[in-house]
C-alpha cells in the first residue's frame, strides 16, 4: 500500500527541476544583469521584468502543450517547419533582421517584442523529424528516407549558419542526428552522416577568420590575454574566485566589465562566481534530471512517435546545457548559445517550456497506456506464477523465460 498514492500523471519531477531552473534562472538574471539595466534605464529590474513576464508566458504555454493531444502535432508539423524556415529566411533580408555582436539572429516587432527564429526552429525541426520517420520507420534505412532527412536537415543548417550562428546549427544537427538514430538508422549510414558533420563542422570553423581565432584561442588562452582569450580567462577566473560555496548571490565581481554578455552565454561563469562549486553542481545535476526524466518517458512512449520526440527534445536540452556549461569551464571551444532556462532571453525560454510540455504530455500518455494493460499473475524471477507449493513438494522446473530483457511497446525489434 502506498503512503503517497499518485494524484496526476503527469511527470511532477520534471516540472519540479524545471521551475527550480527557473526560479535560480531569474535570480542570476537580476544580479548579472543589474548594473547593465541600471546603466543603459536607471532601472535594475528591468531585464528581471522582462524575463519574468516571458517566463509567466512560457509556463501558460507549457500548461497548454501539456493538455494538447501530442499526436496532433503531425497536423501542425509541416505549418510550423515552413514558418521557421520563413523567419529564418526574413532575418537575412536587409533591414528586417536586426544585427548585434557581428550576427544577424533577431526579429524585433514595434520595438519592445523581439523573436530569435533560431529558437523556433530547434523546435519546428524536432517535431517535424519525429512525426514524419515515426510513420516510416519500416523504411528508415532506405534512400527514400535518408535524402529527405539529410535535404530538410541542411535547409535549415544552412540558413542558420548563414546568420552567423554555428553554435546553434551544432545543437541543431545533433539533435536531428539523435532522433535518425532512435528511429532505426543503418549503423553505417549514421556513422557516414556524423562523420560528414563533423568534417562539415570543423571546414565551416577553419575557413573563418574569427572561427578559426577561437579555435587556436582555445587551445591557448592566454597566447592573447587581452584580446581573443579575455572571455575565456574570465570565465575560469569566475569559477576560481567562487571557491567551494561562492562569493554570495549579487556579490560576485566579474560581472562588473570582465565578462561579455554576462547575464546569456556567461551566466553560468557568475552563478559559479556567486553559489561556487556547489551551486554549478546543482544546477549540473537538475540537467542530470531533466535527461533521466526524458529517457524515461521516451523508453515508456506508447508509440514512436512520442518517443523520437521525447528524444529530441531532451537531447536539445541536455546537450544545449552541456554545451554552454563546458564553454565556461573551457572544455570546449567558445560558442554563444544559452542556457535553458537560466540565461537571459524570451525565445529560448518560451520554446524551451512548450518542449517541456509537450514531454509531459508524452509522458501522461505513456503513463495512461500502462494503466490501461491487464495486471499479469506477478512471476518469481524464473518465470514460474506465484503459486503456493504443496508441502514437502519441489516447485516446476525452472525456465529461462525470466531472463529476458523487456523492451519499449513502440519498438520493431524481435522479442523472442
Amino acid at each position: 500500500m502506498k503512503l503517497f498514492p499518485r494524484t496526476t500523471t503527469y511527470d511532477l519531477p520534471l516540472v519540479l527541476v524545471v521551475l527550480a531552473l527557473l526560479l535560480l534562472g531569474l535570480a542570476m538574471v537580476y544580479s548579472a544583469s543589474g548594473i547593465t539595466a541600471l546603466d543603459a534605464n536607471e532601472d535594475p529590474g528591468m531585464f528581471l521584468a522582462q524575463q519574468s513576464a516571458w517566463a509567466a508566458l512560457g509556463i501558460a504555454a507549457m500548461l497548454v502543450a501539456a493538455r494538447v493531444d501530442y499526436h496532433r502535432l503531425r497536423l501542425f508539423a509541416v505549418p510550423l517547419l515552413l514558418l521557421a524556415v520563413a523567419l529564418l529566411v526574413a532575418v537575412l533580408v536587409p533591414g528586417v533582421g536586426v544585427t548585434a555582436g557581428g550576427a544577424t539572429r533577431w526579429l524585433r516587432f514595434g520595438g519592445l517584442v523581439g523573436l530569435q527564429p533560431a529558437e523556433l526552429a530547434k523546435l519546428a525541426l524536432i517535431v517535424y523529424l519525429a512525426t514524419w520517420l515515426g510513420a516510416r520507420r519500416d523504411d528508415i534505412g532506405s534512400w527514400r528516407v535518408t535524402v529527405p532527412f539529410v535535404l530538410i536537415t541542411m535547409l535549415v543548417l544552412g540558413l542558420v549558419v548563414a546568420e552567423p550562428d554555428l553554435g546553434t546549427a551544432i545543437v541543431i544537427v545533433v539533435v536531428a542526428l539523435a532522433i535518425y538514430f532512435a528511429a532505426g538508422a543503418r549503423l553505417e549510414i549514421f556513422i557516414a552522416l556524423g562523420v560528414l558533420t563533423g568534417v562539415s563542422v570543423l571546414a565551416l570553423a577553419v575557413v573563418n577568420p574569427e572561427r578559426y581565432e577561437r579555435l587556436l584561442t582555445f587551445v591557448d588562452p592566454w597566447s592573447d590575454p587581452r584580446g581573443a582569450g579575455f572571455q575565456t580567462i574570465q570565465t575560469l577566473y569566475a569559477l576560481a574566485l567562487g571557491g567551494s560555496f561562492g562569493e554570495g548571490l549579487g556579490a560576485g565581481r566579474e560581472k562588473f566589465g570582465y565578462l561579455p554578455h554576462p547575464y546569456t552565454d556567461s551566466i553560468f561563469a557568475v552563478l559559479g562566481d556567486e553559489l561556487g562549486l556547489a551551486g554549478a553542481l546543482a544546477v549540473v545535476l537538475l540537467f542530470l534530471v531533466i535527461a533521466f526524466r526524458g529517457v524515461r518517458i521516451a523508453l515508456h512512449s506508447e508509440d514512436a512517435t512520442g518517443a523520437l520526440l521525447a528524444t529530441g527534445i531532451t537531447v536539445w536540452l541536455a546537450f544545449q546545457a552541456w554545451v554552454n556549461m563546458a564553454v565556461v569551464a573551457s572544455l570546449v571551444p567558445m560558442t554563444g548559445i544559452t542556457l535553458p532556462f537560466i540565461s537571459y532571453g524570451g525565445s529560448s525560454l518560451c520554446v524551451g517550456f512548450i518542449a517541456v510540455g509537450i514531454l509531459l504530455n508524452i509522458g501522461r500518455a505513456g503513463s495512461r497506456a500502462r494503466a490501461e494493460l491487464p495486471r499479469a499473475p506477478r512471476r518469481w524471477r524464473d518465470g514460474r506464477s506465484r503459486q503456493p507449493a504443496p508441502r514437502g513438494r519441489g516447485g516446476p522446473a525452472r525456465s529461462g523465460a525470466g531472463h529476458r530483457v523487456p523492451l519499449p511497446r513502440w519498438s520493431s525489434r524481435a522479442r523472442g
